[in-house]
């Protein structure tokens, strides 16, 4: 987005410190920004009545509003440190927001900001998402760090949510590579520890990984942080491989998700392993068997890289709506 402080300081304080809903600020960034062709700084220099009568606000959240104009000097000071930290933002009005992420998730799930560092630019590969539990068999590890190796290095971006397990694993297999993989975490960027930033910088800086996050920058992990994550996670894929999964957590939940945002969804199979209900379930609910361990990577993984390629060039050719922000317009789940 641009660089000037105090309109990235209004989206903080709109998108976080008003405490607003999503479909609620999306609502207004559409009627405002991409109808009336306003800027943020615009609408908090607005009276209350501009508010009530461009955007239909009740007087609760005309008073959050209000409350967070208030704290709108705080979120320039957080706009000046996340510059000199290297950690940018993109919105949901910006060229440079995921149109892929915009096409799978609706008004009252689409995050308004995007906090990176890396190369935005990675997300234009083909893009393909490994997930699995945090409790993943030792089989489902290996499974995943050879997909992720083969993956990545004919091209792919790896995408997971980088956290014990399966993502770990994910993450683990590409960087053994000269490719690339992107990193969404549940929590803000500057909630990782000293070792976990200095490991994923050398990678971003590298031009190698892109590391995002959809919450406040100081924002904790929370169980629900985690499941909007995965949302997100499956929404910026064009393939999504199920390593292990039960049939209740995250990884289901992200499963099911993926499958609702009609990406396609493989689960991995083994007819020498006691099957995984989750797989097993997944299975019945549309997902396709990804048969594993096979003779080689080629006849287990080269099939996704062609399925990814057709999924990416569907979306390339897809009808492109003006300036990509008619993707908010409809509200309905």
């Amino acid at each position: 987005m641009s660089n000037d402080l105090q309109e990235q300081a209004c989206w903080l304080a709109l998108v976080f410190e008003s405490k607003l809903s999503l479909n609620t600020v999306n609502s207004i960034l559409v009627t405002w920004c991409k109808q009336l062709g306003r800027t943020l700084q615009e609408f908090f220099a607005a009276d209350t009545q501009a508010w009530s009568a461009t955007c239909y606000l009740k007087s609760d959240s005309i008073q959050k509003l209000e409350q967070a104009k208030e704290k709108l000097v705080g979120q320039i000071f957080l706009a000046e440190q996340l510059q000199h930290t290297h950690i940018h933002m993109t919105t949901v009005l910006d060229s440079t927001y995921p149109r892929t992420l915009k096409a799978a998730l609706t008004r009252s799930r689409i995050p308004p900001i995007l906090f990176y560092m890396g190369n935005l630019d990675i997300l234009a590969r083909q893009t393909i998402a490994l997930i699995g539990s945090r409790n993943a068999s030792e089989t489902s590890l290996n499974f995943t760090r050879d997909a992720a190796n083969y993956l990545s290095v004919h091209g792919a971006n790896v995408i997971s949510g980088y956290a014990r397990g399966v993502d770990r694993a994910a993450y683990e297999g590409a960087m053994n590579t000269r490719g690339c993989t992107t990193v969404v975490l549940p929590q803000g960027i500057r909630k990782l520890s000293k070792v976990q930033m200095q490991e994923l910088q050398t990678k971003t800086d590298a031009g190698t990984a892109l590391l995002i996050s959809q919450f406040h920058p100081d924002a904790p992990w929370l169980v629900s942080r985690a499941m909007e994550r995965n949302q997100v996670v499956t929404g910026l894929a064009h393939v999504v491989i199920v390593a292990e999964s039960d049939v209740k957590g995250g990884t289901w939940e992200g499963a099911q998700g993926a499958l609702k945002q009609r990406r396609i969804v493989y689960v991995r199979q083994s007819e020498s392993e006691t099957l995984l209900p989750g797989n097993t379930l997944l299975l019945e609910h549309g997902a396709k068997p990804l048969r594993w361990p096979a003779r080689n990577a080629d006849d287990a993984f080269a099939h996704l890289l062609q399925k990814s390629e057709e999924v990416q060039a569907r979306q390339l050719h897809s009808a492109i709506m003006p300036d990509q922000l008619s993707l908010l317009a409809s509200p309905n789940e």
